[in-house]
């Protein structure tokens, strides 16, 4: 019974039991006539009690059920029961029974009554009075429907500063503004700062008026037209905030949370310092869960059941799909039904539009029509997907005219050149040879006959390709299911391209170069997946497919095998990194052979140093990553903007990994910021930097803030990169070295245990992140006192890590170093010193992305030099470890420096 009864119950009931009558509209117990003043929370306990009559209810599930998102002692439970009885009379406990060591029971005969729709609620609120419960803040401004007169606009007395109170007097008004918490908690905790709704502060559930707390958001969406645009001639601005709108949209949809209520008054614009509009989505009341499950990923003790949460149907009938209409379940498809209207209205600056037949008149470019269209279509399957992707076209717009224009401009050209040819063929057969030998001769006296022979044949072979793309997609991925799967229609993306993708070699037999250029391409995809054992198959496919067509020395070739090469490097599983390296020597005389080619020498220079990361070459990676970078930069027309930024990134991906956070978080910061507008805040490639972003703050020792962005972030990833991609496990070993840092052993620890079992399965028992995985759940576990398991897992990590050799010996040295401190944790500091001698501090250092760690090691030993009594060894060491760790904030490193220093002064 982990939601709470209010939140099941979608009826408006009046509950009737002895001489009592509680009425779920207005929220209140009346007792032989008389109604009782009782706060929220007993009321709460009576309504499940009620919805179970005559069952007995536990007293865990009463404290989940009522006090969900805090943690109670049972006393407050008793008190809540204690007031109930009093207020029916129930000295005896006849009416609520309790059964001891269990719970209690509704004894009482309960009949149900259904009471139809409820009044609006009204509030006696005038301007001027002050907050029920907040009594420095005073009324200014009735918001939204001034019937209802339930949000006002609140202004501090001694400040000046502006909240925003919504008022509920109603169980199910409770229960919307419940449900509103619960959704932001969700986007606070997935998302964090970047959250696209308004930040509540507080809230008040106990007492009559219930209210909620939030920042001023803004102005609503129509008003802040308006006073941006008065004369309303401004059409970039509603093409802005339609962007940003979805933006916002896609954003919550990608923390799990749909809207259900989007309409222009629920959502806010505000200016930013810079400024440019900031738009926010405003009241979640009416919101759910696309998977309740994001309850537990975030830790969240959750309100909403999202079968029964009462929401369905309950946003306002204008931006509502036509399958809401008519009953069926809300989805991500129904809140771009709302976006579609939306967008009419800030193209048209007519806010009181619908999709009345003719609408596409007022909108005059067709492809923003076509847009609309798209994200309002009636069958919820010809939708556009998601919000995301309505934010793509509107970004887009102006690209997409230009294009069009040009392929207009192309069809004129062609029925142009049609009508000369037509007119041609009407002359003298003479004057056609005259005319044709002329050409042919200026052109060969130009020197551009080949150059126009090779140009057209490589528009056909684009023509071609493109063509033979869109038929593999269209008819092998797309139309032709799995037959084993055709009566479950369950078969995934993933699993169709897998499919079609072994048919490619087949359907293209007799094009070769075709087959290898979609054999490259299904390589890429699933090499960003983290799924390198079909990424390097579909890379074996193309460099087969690429020599078939007599070009496996040509540029795409040597590229495909380089960018295979790069993939073993990343892949940590055990031999990759050797593979990686005979395959880019292998390219070398091809590539010397060629004409001068950057582009080649960049994907060479990019593989070299993905080989040199994976071997914990710092330096050479951050030289190799530096060099590409510059590359890139100087070089633009080769790159997507995308692309440009991917590798800024891998170069300051080296910074943290040189022990240089400080000055790698600002170049994050901007490539989160540059990355989220070209991609959206949740795609992987704005996930991954914020990742990064995350990684600059845990090498700063900014541990809290570090956990918090971890914190936010893990959700995200685990949701649209999966469990145990590499990015989701590199971040949960960050968020463990953070947690241990913080004495948070234990959870370090569950962490770790998640990164080393997923690595072993994936990679093999032998690969970087699996050794790593297990060390550092090994010394977390020491330090949380079970140093026995812990010794076992830091063993077999140093076995696995010495018969693959991945890392060595840097990792090997790290290894050692963290089986040393769990044997001085344990008393064992002999066989500690042991392990210490002839590790390489430097490169350790640089393999873990800390300068400083050979301070820790220096620490290790001055321990270990004063428990075998050689004091002035330890003091010598403990002076030489302590300008390294200054600026260290892990917190068992800290108490061994201070017990040591005492000790030692002593």
């Amino acid at each position: 019974m982990q939601q709470n009864a209010l939140m099941r119950s979608g009826r408006r009931r009046r509950w009737l039991f002895a001489d009592a009558v509680f009425d779920e509209p207005s929220w209140s117990l009346s007792v032989r006539e008389r109604r009782m003043d009782l706060e929220g929370k007993p009321l709460l306990v009576l309504l499940e009690l009620l919805l179970h009559a005559g069952e007995t209810v536990t007293r865990d599930e009463l404290l989940d059920a009522v006090w969900p998102d805090v943690h109670v002692v049972e006393a407050s439970l008793t008190t809540a029961i204690s007031k109930l009885r009093k207020a029916l009379g129930d000295r005896t406990g006849k009416v609520i029974e309790t059964v001891p060591k269990i719970g209690y029971r509704l004894a009482a005969p309960v009949q149900v009554q259904d009471v139809g729709e409820t009044p609006v609620v009204r509030f006696d609120f005038s301007p001027g009075d002050a907050v029920p419960g907040r009594p420095q803040w005073r009324l200014a401004a009735v918001l939204g429907d001034p019937e209802a007169n339930d949000v006002w606009r609140a202004v501090h007395e001694k400040s000046d500063e502006v909240r925003i109170f919504k008022f509920a007097d109603s169980g199910d008004r409770l229960a919307a503004l419940r449900r509103e918490v619960t959704l932001y908690r969700v986007l606070r905790r997935a998302l964090g700062d970047a959250h696209p709704g308004v930040d509540l502060l507080e809230w008040n559930f106990d007492r009559r008026p219930y209210w909620i707390e939030s920042r001023d958001g803004g102005l609503e969406l129509e008003a802040a037209v308006t006073a941006r645009d008065p004369d309303r001639r401004d059409a970039a601005l509603g093409l802005e905030l339609a962007e940003k709108l979805c933006r916002a949209v896609a954003a919550a949809h990608g923390a799990g949370v749909l809207h259900e209520d989007l309409k222009p008054s629920n959502i806010l614009v505000a200016t930013g310092t810079d400024g440019a509009p900031i738009v926010r989505l405003a009241d979640f009341g009416n919101g759910r869960l696309l998977d309740a499950a994001v309850l537990a990923r975030l830790n969240i003790s959750g309100v909403l059941d999202d079968a029964e949460d009462g929401a369905s149907g309950a946003g306002t009938r204008a931006y509502m799909a036509p399958e809401l209409l008519r009953g069926e379940a809300p989805s991500v498809g129904s809140d771009v039904y709302a976006l579609g209207l939306i967008i009419l209205q800030l193209a048209t600056r007519d806010f009181s539009r619908t999709f009345a037949p003719g609408w596409e008149s007022g909108v005059e470019d067709e492809l923003l029509r076509d847009d609309i269209a798209a994200a309002s279509a009636s069958d919820p399957a010809l939708r556009l997907r998601d919000a995301a992707a309505l934010a793509d076209r509107l970004a887009t717009l102006s690209e997409r005219r230009a294009a069009l224009a040009e392929r207009r401009d192309a069809l004129a050209r062609l029925q142009r050149l049609e009508m000369r040819e037509t007119a041609r063929r009407a002359q003298r057969p003479a004057v056609i040879a005259a005319v044709s030998a002329a050409a042919v001769g200026l052109a060969i006296a130009l020197g551009g006959g080949t150059i126009a022979l090779q140009q057209r044949n490589e528009a056909r072979q684009a023509l071609a390709l493109s063509e033979a793309s869109y038929a593999f997609l269209a008819d092998d991925v797309l139309g032709s299911p799995d037959p084993t799967r055709a009566s479950q229609a369950e078969e995934s993306l993933v699993e169709a391209i897998v499919r079609a993708g072994t048919a490619i070699d087949h359907r293209f037999d007799g094009q070769p170069l075709i087959a290898a250029r979609l054999h490259a391409s299904l390589a890429r995809a699933f090499d960003q997946r983290s799924d390198y054992p079909r990424a390097f198959n579909f890379y074996n496919s193309a460099d087969g497919q690429f020599r078939r067509a007599g070009q496996g020395d040509e540029p795409a070739a040597i590229i495909n095998r380089l960018q295979w090469a790069t993939a073993e490097a990343l892949s940590t599983r055990e031999g990759g990194v050797a593979s990686a390296r005979r395959r880019v020597a292998a390219e070398e005389a091809r590539i010397e052979a060629t004409e001068p080619d950057d582009e080649l020498r960049f994907w060479r220079e990019s593989a070299r140093a993905h080989i040199a990361l994976a071997e914990s070459n710092g330096p050479e990676a951050l030289a190799r990553f530096g060099a590409a970078r510059a590359w890139a930069e100087n070089h633009p027309a080769n790159f997507t903007p995308v692309q440009r930024l991917n590798i800024v990134q891998r170069h300051a991906f080296m910074l943290l990994r040189m022990g240089k956070a400080q000055e790698a978080e600002p170049v994050f910061r901007q490539l989160v910021s540059e990355m989220a507008g070209l991609q959206g805040k949740d795609h992987p490639d704005t996930l991954l930097l914020r990742l990064n972003l995350a990684q600059s703050l845990m090498l700063q020792h900014r541990h809290e803030a570090a956990v918090e962005a971890f914190d936010a972030l893990l959700p995200m990833m685990e949701l649209r990169l999966g469990r145990d991609h590499r990015h989701t496990l590199l971040l949960l070993a960050a968020r463990q070295q953070s947690r241990g840092s913080l004495g948070l052993y234990a959870e370090a620890a569950a962490d770790g245990d998640r990164v080393w079992r997923a690595a072993e399965a994936k990679d093999g028992a032998g690969s970087f992140a699996a050794v790593a995985g297990r060390t550092d759940t090994g010394i977390n576990q020491c330090r949380a006192g079970a140093t026995i398991s812990g010794q076992a897992l830091i063993r077999a990590a140093h076995s696995a890590v010495k018969v693959s050799g991945v890392g060595a010996p840097a990792l090997e040295n790290a290894v050692r170093a963290a089986l040393a401190d769990c044997l001085i944790i344990a008393g064992r500091h002999r066989d500690a010193e042991a392990l210490l001698t002839d590790i390489d501090a430097t490169a350790v250092g640089q393999l873990v992305g800390d300068a400083n760690w050979g301070a820790g090691l220096d620490l290790m030993k001055a321990e270990i030099a004063w428990v075998e009594g050689r004091t002035a060894e330890a003091r010598t060491l403990l002076a030489r470890a302590g300008p390294g760790l200054a600026d260290n904030r892990d917190r068992f490193t800290r108490q061994r420096q201070e017990r040591l220093a005492t000790a030692l002064v002593g």
